[in-house]
């Protein structure tokens, strides 16, 4: 059953045309990562599903409600939003506030939930992603990775129907993406539904059991992730892949 279905989603900076009539389903459960080059237009769709960048036009239909994407109202927007979450890749988290205040949060300010209620889901949240002894800790005070995976228990503290993820390892050491891809593989084993742009080979093939390749504004092959990396069609796919295990080998 698909929970997310966009169709003839388009976006232009000026001149520039980086979204040029998507099309995109997402199902139940499905972890989709988008792979492709820098420029491609994989963040650019990833905010435009979440209104932080307003589509020029398409239709979206979350839920099994159909929405306009240029006439999408504001009321609108906010009940989509309720539903969703967005882990950026540089984190966005306030530094003046522990780890657990930057759980709790959207908590209390978005949600109402009472300050006992929140800082109890909060703790359940930090503990789950391995950070209930960093509860107290300031962004300043974690590693990258710790704080990318704080800001994953803020994200699914909403208990969102589905998860964003930009690039959400690209800001991190390399010894640390390691522990946030295990964040992100539970998720997806406890059966989250996500859209993960990324870079990361071995995530796409392993985790997600769909992959889309994007390039130009558009989605140029999909597959399944067995099917993408095995049998990938397009000859751009075929070089991109290259290109990227090579890097990776170096």
């Amino acid at each position: 059953m698909s929970l997310i279905e966009v169709k003839g989603i388009r976006k232009s900076f000026g001149n520039n045309k980086v979204l040029d009539g998507i099309n995109l389903s997402v199902n139940q459960g499905d972890v989709t990562a988008i792979l492709g080059p820098s420029g491609s237009g994989k963040t650019t769709l990833l905010r435009c599903l979440n209104f932080l960048e307003k589509a020029d036009g398409g239709i979206l239909t979350f839920d099994g409600v159909d929405y306009d994407l240029g006439r999408i109202k504001h009321k609108e927007i906010a009940a989509i939003r309720k539903k969703t979450a967005f882990v950026f890749q540089s984190y966005e988290l306030f530094s003046n506030m522990s780890a657990l205040d930057n759980v709790m949060l959207g908590l209390t300010i978005g949600r109402g939930i009472s300050k006992e209620e929140a800082r109890k889901t909060a703790m359940e949240m930090l503990d789950k992603v391995g950070l209930s002894l960093q509860a107290d800790q300031y962004p300043i005070q974690l590693s990258g990775g710790q704080q990318q995976r704080v800001a994953i228990a803020r994200a699914i503290a909403m208990k969102p129907e589905i998860i964003y993820f930009d690039e959400p390892t690209s800001a991190l050491d390399p010894e640390l993406i390691g522990e946030v891809l295990t964040v992100i593989k539970n998720l997806a084993s406890e059966g989250m539904t996500m859209l993960v742009v990324t870079h990361e080979l071995n995530f796409a093939r392993n985790v997600s059991n769909r992959v889309i390749f994007m390039e130009g504004g558009h989605i140029l092959e999909e597959n399944s992730s067995a099917e993408f990396f095995a049998n990938p069609k397009e000859e751009r796919t075929k070089e991109f892949l290259k290109n990227i295990s090579s890097q990776h080998d170096v």
